[in-house]
């Protein structure tokens, strides 16, 4: 084996093992139907780091928007009750989700929002922590955490992969509509 090949051959292993598949825990779907109420996320908290201003509301908008646009899925936009800075506890979240009539709210916080742009030498990011939960229970009916980095796709690129990621593992699918997932093959009639 010849020197290049055995650099190659760690440089490969190494990529291989940074790449991360998101943390995603789904103990219960939401029905067809369902109105998600999404408080807008807190802000992530870097020093120095101008572009995580706003970001809690934006990432917030993005989730609510890629929800609204799954079929059998609803969402609406909840102001945040604190500053954007301020964390919110799930249990004001749920308090506050269920005085407005919603049976699911989702809440979260961006852990890390950079855009550097296409000619940098460092990758944007992205890093979100969100989760479901149920205003009557107040449980966790889901939870996704996730954090990205790319030179090719802006923070809000690869936000809106993570919210298509979340908003399908969260939906109930209807009986009609399963697709072959099962170890029973039926077919297609």
């Amino acid at each position: 084996m010849t020197m290049r090949t055995a650099a190659l051959l760690v440089a490969v292993m190494l990529l291989a093992g940074c790449a991360a598949a998101p943390s995603i825990t789904v103990r219960h779907r939401v029905p067809h139907g369902a109105a998600i109420a999404v408080v807008m996320f807190q802000d992530c908290d870097g020093a120095n780091q101008a572009d995580c201003d706003g970001s809690g509301a934006n990432a917030g908008a993005i989730f609510v928007r890629v929800i609204s646009q799954k079929p059998g899925l609803q969402a609406a936009s909840l102001a945040r009750p604190v500053g954007p800075k301020a964390p919110l506890n799930d249990d004001a979240a749920v308090a506050y989700a269920k005085a407005k009539g919603y049976r699911y709210v989702l809440s979260g916080e961006v852990q890390d929002y950079r855009h550097t742009g296409h000619l940098a030498f460092r990758s944007s990011r992205a890093g979100i922590s969100v989760r479901l939960l149920s205003t009557t229970s107040g449980q966790a009916l889901a939870t996704y955490t996730y954090q990205k980095h790319s030179r090719a796709h802006s923070p809000d690129d690869m936000l809106e992969v993570m919210a298509k990621q979340f908003a399908a593992s969260i939906i109930l699918e209807k009986k009609g509509e399963r697709d072959s997932k099962f170890l029973f093959y039926k077919g297609k009639e």
